[in-house]
């Protein structure tokens, strides 16, 4: 079987260990250090008007767009000056970006959680209802297109780019492993871990927030195996970005991360991971088996 290239992307710049920390320090907090003063300037002039901002829904989002598009800078930043390789790199072995693999990937997902809808109105539609509301849904819609795409990628190219690749860079001489790229179930574990855990605070209490963290392990699992099973990250970007859209426009809930915001639909029901988790995995697992059909020896090098 042939050696998994993607995660040898990262042996073309320096890759010492202090340069992964500053450029993760780059990424993460500057923004919120530029989004802190910009807060902390506008606060002094008029707080009030500044507090019936942050707390709608659509503003958030917006926020969270700006901040991602500033990480997504810094992340070029420290990819192209600090570790001196291309940004590229980050997406592929061959350097030709591929926008059929990203509609590829996110009409797929799209259409499997479209299908999932559709089979939940028709069986149990008891939680789930209308909230369409036509002048904040395409407030909403133009929001989602420009922030998502953002959003998704830059998580993508951190996570599955950046992350995996640097973790594959770490050598365990004790495992007698060279470089972990060498067994790269362990960069696509420890990349989905930390991927989940970030998603803790994005729920409206404990139970959902444990509810979301092991949706997010699954599908961050998933798009890790896509990755390095097609040795690129552009499918799964697409995923990434039809889902939060699809979570946004078409069927939200209010005790997720976005909040009360005017989707056509919203899924009142309350957690529950004895449901949840089974269907978000089915689903993981025909996207997989749609992807590697017939190349499942893409999947079995993974684990080898």
């Amino acid at each position: 079987m042939s050696r998994i290239t993607f995660l040898d992307n990262a042996a073309e710049g320096k890759n010492n260990w202090w340069r992964y920390l500053t450029t993760i320090i780059l990424t993460w907090g500057t923004p919120v250090v530029i989004l802190s003063i910009v807060f902390f300037i506008l606060s002094r002039f008029n707080p009030s008007n500044l507090a019936s901002i942050l707390s709608e829904p659509l503003a958030l989002i917006v926020l969270v767009g700006i901040s991602d598009m500033l990480s997504l800078i810094f992340l070029y930043i420290g990819i192209r000056f600090i570790h001196e390789r291309q940004f590229i790199s980050l997406v592929n072995t061959d350097s030709k970006f591929s926008w059929r693999r990203i509609f590829k990937g996110g009409g797929i997902w799209f259409g499997l959680l479209t299908l999932g809808l559709i089979i939940t109105l028709l069986l149990n539609p008891t939680n789930i209802n209308g909230s369409f509301n036509s002048q904040n849904f395409l407030i909403l819609l133009v929001i989602s297109l420009i922030v998502f795409p953002v959003q998704a990628s830059f998580e993508e190219l951190f996570f599955r780019g950046y992350l995996m690749q640097g973790i594959g860079r770490i050598k365990i001489r004790r495992l007698h492993i060279g470089l972990l790229a060498e067994k790269p179930v362990i960069p696509l574990i420890t990349t989905s871990i930390i991927f989940a855990l970030l998603h803790f605070p994005n729920g409206a209490n404990t139970l959902t927030s444990v509810d979301i963290v092991l949706q997010a392990l699954i599908i961050g699992l998933t798009l890790g195996i896509i990755t390095l099973g097609e040795n690129r990250l552009e499918t799964a970007m697409g995923v990434h970005i039809a889902n939060n859209i699809f979570v946004a426009l078409i069927l939200n809930s209010p005790n997720g991360g976005l909040g009360n915001i005017p989707s056509l639909l919203t899924d009142n029901s309350a957690p529950n991971l004895l449901s949840d988790i089974p269907i978000i995995t089915l689903y993981a697992l025909i996207l997989l088996a749609i992807i590697f059909w017939g190349k499942k020896e893409r999947i079995i090098r993974i684990f080898k």
